[in-house]
C-alpha cells in the first residue's frame, strides 16, 4: 500500500511539470499534441494508480473508514471507472485535437469536484462481529 501511494505521490508531483510543458507549447503553438498527451496521460497514470490502490483496499475493509458502506464503496468504484474511460478519452482526443482533448480533461475536473449521490454514505458507523462501533 504504502509503495503504491508513493506512485501516486510522485505522479501528483510530476503535474506541475506536465502543466508547463502543455503552457509552454500552447504558448509557441508548437508540440500541441504531443503535450496534450503528455499533461493527459500523466492524469491517466493518476487514475490507474487510484484504481489499484481502492482495489487493494476493497479487498482489505479494516482500511476502509468506518462510515463507508458497500452503496459508498460501489459509488467510489464507478467513480474511479469512470475516471479511466473519461481520461483514456480525453488522451485519445488530444492526440486528434489538442483543444477538445483539454476540454474533456477540464470537463474532467470539474465533474470530480461534484459529490456522487451514495459516495458520501450518511450511514452509521459499521458494528464489527460483537455488535461494537
Amino acid at each position: 500500500m504504502l509503495f503504491l501511494n508513493t506512485l501516486l505521490l510522485m505522479d501528483i508531483a510530476f503535474l506541475p511539470f506536465a502543466a508547463g510543458v502543455l503552457s509552454a507549447a500552447l504558448g509557441t503553438g508548437h508540440g500541441q499534441r504531443t503535450a496534450v498527451v503528455f499533461h493527459s496521460t500523466t492524469f491517466l497514470l493518476a487514475a490507474i494508480l487510484f484504481n489499484v490502490i481502492w482495489g487493494y483496499v476493497r479487498r482489505e475493509p479494516r482500511l476502509l473508514g468506518p462510515t463507508i458502506d458497500s452503496v459508498g464503496a460501489s459509488a467510489i468504484s464507478r467513480r474511479f471507472r469512470l475516471a479511466l474511460v473519461w481520461l483514456a478519452t480525453g488522451t485519445l482526443l488530444g492526440a486528434l485535437l489538442p483543444v477538445l482533448g483539454m476540454a474533456v480533461i477540464a470537463a474532467f475536473i470539474a465533474y470530480y469536484w461534484l459529490p456522487i449521490r451514495g459516495e458520501i454514505a450518511s450511514a452509521k458507523p459499521r458494528r464489527d462481529g460483537r455488535g461494537q462501533a
